[in-house]
């Protein structure tokens, strides 16, 4: 079974289930192939964001060798969030932010389950937006940028995913603050700790211990539920003690 493409410095999934890893660390391979491929250059300087042209993501969103995640898997991960969001805030989800957004592929598949959905995805790639931004609502930006980008005050959905393992400790410590302003509700924010088993594409800063990301999350009044799912400080409430971690 193949993950992503070795040949840029990661390994496919059959290295990782050799070395003993089993699925759980196939998985973690794959989505940090994932994160390098789709996220790395573009946390590294404007003058790298050019490189998400039309080439990029035809090779690692649309190859059948080379993409990191196929359409049935981004539709089981979009209605899983969906769906848990629901369930935690007792309401339908009605707004969501997608930050790294890339070309906006949660757009649809979020469209597909609630056609009414209020969808803004968020991304520095120039082409993604050139060419996606008005149909899938799409801005240019990043992270760190949300602060001064034309956004709702609060939505009821945030999702980050597949780029916060690379963004330095000031960028993160920055980027959550924003994020936790803007999440009126849940967020879905894909992180991996020191701890966490990985094989291959790990061109990141050294991850920290979960503890210590859970004490970033709260210090921003993030609370997490489990499964990379956080409530808003106003939402927490929902939320058995028991639940939370």
């Amino acid at each position: 079974m193949r993950c992503g493409a070795s040949a840029v410095g990661g390994v496919g999934c059959a290295d990782v289930l050799r070395s003993g890893a089993g699925r759980r660390g196939a998985r973690t391979a794959r989505r940090a192939v994932a994160f390098r491929h789709r996220h790395r250059s573009r946390l590294l300087g404007d003058s790298l964001t050019e490189r998400y042209d039309a080439a990029y993501f035809d090779k690692w969103y649309r190859h059948p060798t080379h993409r990191v995640k196929t359409a049935a898997e981004l539709a089981r991960q979009v209605s899983f969030v969906l769906h848990t969001a629901e369930w935690v805030l007792g309401r339908r989800v009605r707004t969501v932010l997608d930050v790294g957004c890339g070309e906006g592929h949660w757009y649809p598949a979020l469209r597909a389950l609630r056609p009414r959905i209020a969808y803004q995805g968020v991304d520095p790639s120039a082409y993604a937006v050139a060419k996606f931004g008005a149909r899938r609502h799409l801005q240019q930006g990043g992270i760190e940028d949300l602060g001064s980008l034309a956004l709702r005050e609060q939505y009821d959905l945030v999702v980050c995913c597949g780029m916060l393992n690379y963004l330095s400790i000031p960028q993160l410590t920055s980027g959550m603050a924003q994020v936790a302003q803007r999440t009126g509700g849940m967020a879905y924010l894909e992180l991996f700790t020191k701890d966490d088993h990985f094989e291959g594409d790990t061109d990141w800063p050294a991850p920290k211990s979960a503890s210590w990301y859970r004490g970033l999350m709260k210090r921003t009044g993030l609370f997490p539920v489990g499964m990379q799912c956080y409530v808003s400080e106003a939402e927490q409430y929902r939320v058995s003690s028991l639940e939370r971690l």
